[in-house]
């Protein structure tokens, strides 16, 4: 006999409230103030990496027309050498503006950073990384990387059979049937 498959009906989501066009949400000053100079804040870093972006592709197009253009003199060597140090100078800019906008904390102690990447362990080492490696070295991280998880064991605590170590030994050695049937039960714990 077959049964009847059970008719389940759908499950619709809890309504969600949110504030509609009219309706006032009150915000803790502090907070407003806050968000308004974060946004402040982010919309400058944006405009001044847009900025960066394109002054960077105009020297690199400039760099590119340079190249193509027949030697005709040394003019031309010391131009975009010129404009390669100046492309470096701004791409360098540009990637510490991105190191400092992810890790804020490292304003206060860039002079420090410089040292640490200057060291003979660290050259070569990528910005991104290196500011990284730095936060973690000197502990200015937001929250501390946390070392291994605390072992548990259950909610179950081990049962004391009352016999110690030798009888447990003794009744292994000659009676391997109740010493087998005493583990089953829990009764003597291996470790």
């Amino acid at each position: 006999m077959e049964n009847p498959a059970e008719v389940v009906p759908p499950q619709t989501p809890a309504p969600v409230t949110t504030p509609q066009v009219g309706e006032v949400v009150s915000v803790p000053k502090e907070e407003l103030d806050d968000l308004r100079h974060r946004a402040e804040v982010s919309s400058q870093n944006f405009e001044r990496l847009k900025k960066e972006q394109e002054r960077s592709a105009e020297l690199e197009a400039s760099i590119a027309e340079l190249q193509a253009q027949p030697v005709l003199s040394g003019q031309n060597d010391e131009a975009i050498s010129k404009l390669s140090t100046e492309l470096a100078d701004i791409k360098a800019k540009q990637a510490r503006s991105e190191v400092l906008e992810a890790h804020p904390q490292l304003k206060e102690v860039w002079d420090d950073f410089e040292k640490f990447r200057a060291d003979e362990d660290n050259k070569g080492m990528n910005l991104k990384t290196a500011a990284k490696a730095f936060l973690v070295e000197k502990g200015l991280l937001d929250k501390p990387r946390q070392g291994l998880e605390r072992p548990t064991g259950g909610d179950r605590t081990p049962v004391s059979s009352g016999m110690s170590v030798e009888d447990v030994k003794k009744l292994r050695e000659n009676d391997y049937k109740k010493y087998r049937e005493l583990v089953k039960k829990g009764i003597i714990q291996i470790s």
